[in-house]
Order: structure tokens, then C-alpha cells, then sequence
């Protein structure tokens, strides 16, 4: 009798242990579930929104094109900006990602500390400023010693550039007044940020493209990712109706001293308006934006920027000089 009442006894303890356990488990189980649940999206599922420089538009839609082609439930909704509006809108949390061509701010970088918000910065493409001039130009050499005294208005004519085949006052153009474009010459030339600039900005790297198309003495400014890609009906169209000057680093230079923003001079880091490119991801979770940076980051994303006519910066690239038989 003694022996039967202690295993009843055991028995019922056991029952209690195991039922201890299974509610441990099921307590596990749902927090895991709740901080799973807290996030809708993972590498490759998912919709995020991402603020995109309007300079990088074609290269981007080529990415997202691709990206969402491999994988069917991710959706990747692009915003075109200027550089500073896509910075603000990922301080703001109305993207996950922004592509831009500099780095954040010590102050920008202060809102993240103190929110304590971790964020991440790739370099995954080199592009260029390309500088274009109406077709009947025939003067597409400039340095960048000229090209500063343009804007602060030292210079204000192509006479004044030693220009022959055009007459008057130089109308620069750009896309618009804040963004990736026009701030980089600012910061490259030390430019006083409190002096306006003699710059017209046209609104859109395509509106500056029609504009020198329609404008003798128009000089534009826009990234090079506008044209750069040989196999792109729009970009063909684009390159084929102005012409693309070449740039020197100094005012004394011999004709094999100027560069145009393409493959090899950027390659090779000999254009001297030369720019990276960069995502910079704020993430602090395995979401879509990390799916979307390591696709653009790896092999298929990198190849994309070597067709758009942009160097690739986390792959190895190969290049070759071939003597052509006249």
C-alpha cells in the first residue's frame, strides 16, 4: 500500500513537471512569435520604401527590376529626390534606405546616437558629373579651374573661356539646387554655401538633357548614369543629341590630359569629377533592405552596374587594352 501511494505520488509530480514544461515552452514559443510578428518583411519578402537620388534613377530601376523578377513576394517602392530631401525622409522613418553620394552628417549622425538607432553605409558603384553642351558646340574641353570660376561668377562668358565656336553668357544648368549634383562641386571647390550660385536648375536630370538640346549656350551638369548605358534606347537617345565634354584636373593641359566620365577614365579614377555611390540602410532587423543591399552588393547586382556604364566597387573588375587595326 505504503509502495502504490508513492508512485501515485510520483506520478502526479511528474504530471506537474511536464505540465511546468510545456507552459515554459509555450511562454518561449509566444514571445518568440510576438518579436517575430513585430516585423513584416525578411530578406526576400516584404514592402519597403526607398529614397533614391534622381541621378541614380535608371540604375536603381534596373536593380529593382531584377531583384523583384528573383524574388516574386518582395517589393521595393522607390522615392526620387534630391540628396538632402532622401536623407531627411530616412531621419524622418519614412524610408529604410537612402542612396546618396555622401556621407551622413556629424549632426545626422548625433540623431541616430541618440536614439540609439544603428545604421549601416555600402559603396557599391563609382559614377561621374558628366558636363554637356548643345551639338553645334564644337568648344567640349574645360578644366576644372574654368568650370569653378563659372560658378563663382568669375567668369560668365564663353569668350571668357577661350570659346570659338559660341558667343555670350554661359547658362549653367542643373537638375535641381540641393541635390547630389551641384553639392558635390560645392563641396569639391570649397564653394561659399552663403553666395548664390549662377545656376539655373532645370528640375530633373532629363529637363537638363532637353534644355542643352535646346539651348546653344547652355552647359549642363547630370550624373552620368543619364547616358552611360550603351544598351539603353533612352540613354543612346540622350548622349546622341549633345555633346559630352571632356575634363581636366588643371588649366595647362595637353589634349591627352582631358577625360569624359565613361568606363575606363572612371575606372581607373583619371575623370576628375569622379563620385562614389552608396545605400546607406537603416535596419535593425534581417529585412528586405538587407536583402536588397546584399543583392545589389553581390555578383547579379554588381554586373547591373557595369552594364548601366558605372564601375562596380564590391566586385573585382578586369580591364583590358586592346591595339585597334586601322
Amino acid at each position: 500500500m505504503l509502495v502504490k501511494q508513492k508512485i501515485q505520488i510520483m506520478a502526479i509530480m511528474k504530471i506537474k513537471s511536464l505540465g511546468l514544461s510545456l507552459l515554459v515552452v509555450a511562454s518561449i514559443f509566444s514571445c518568440n512569435k510576438s518579436k517575430e510578428s513585430k516585423f513584416s518583411d525578411g530578406p526576400a519578402q516584404g514592402e519597403i520604401s526607398v529614397a533614391v537620388d534622381e541621378s541614380f534613377q535608371p540604375l536603381l530601376i534596373a536593380e529593382k527590376t531584377a531583384f523583384e523578377n528573383n524574388y516574386h513576394f518582395a517589393k521595393i517602392n522607390f522615392d526620387f529626390h534630391a540628396e538632402n530631401e532622401a536623407v531627411a525622409d530616412l531621419l524622418n522613418e519614412k524610408v529604410r534606405a537612402v542612396v546618396v553620394t555622401r556621407d551622413l552628417t556629424e549632426k545626422e549622425k548625433e540623431i541616430f546616437t541618440r536614439e540609439k538607432v544603428t545604421y549601416r553605409s555600402y559603396n557599391f558603384a563609382a559614377d561621374g558629373l558628366a558636363l554637356l553642351v548643345h551639338p553645334q558646340n564644337v568648344d567640349t574641353l574645360i578644366s576644372l579651374p574654368a568650370l569653378k570660376s563659372l560658378l563663382t561668377g568669375e567668369k560668365k562668358t564663353w569668350e571668357s573661356l577661350g570659346a570659338k565656336g559660341v558667343r555670350g553668357e554661359v547658362a549653367l544648368v542643373v537638375d535641381k539646387a540641393n541635390s547630389s549634383n551641384i553639392k558635390f562641386l560645392v563641396d569639391k571647390f570649397g564653394l561659399d554655401t552663403n553666395k548664390p550660385l549662377p545656376i539655373f536648375a532645370a528640375g530633373s536630370n532629363k529637363a537638363v538633357i532637353e534644355y542643352v538640346k535646346s539651348h546653344p549656350n547652355a552647359l549642363g551638369i547630370i550624373g552620368s548614369n543619364w547616358i552611360s548605358d550603351g544598351d539603353n534606347p533612352t540613354s543612346l537617345g540622350f548622349i546622341r543629341s549633345v555633346h559630352v565634354m571632356s575634363v581636366s584636373e588643371k588649366s595647362s593641359s595637353t589634349a591627352g590630359d582631358f577625360y569624359q566620365p565613361f568606363g575606363y577614365n572612371l575606372a581607373l579614377k583619371k575623370y576628375p569629377l569622379r563620385r562614389d555611390v552608396k545605400i546607406i540602410l537603416k535596419e535593425s532587423h534581417m529585412g528586405l533592405g538587407t536583402g536588397f543591399v546584399n543583392y545589389v552588393c553581390g555578383d547579379m547586382g554588381q554586373l547591373i552596374v557595369l552594364k548601366a556604364g558605372l564601375i562596380p566597387l564590391t566586385r573585382p573588375i578586369t580591364i583590358r587594352q586592346y591595339q585597334i587595326s586601322q
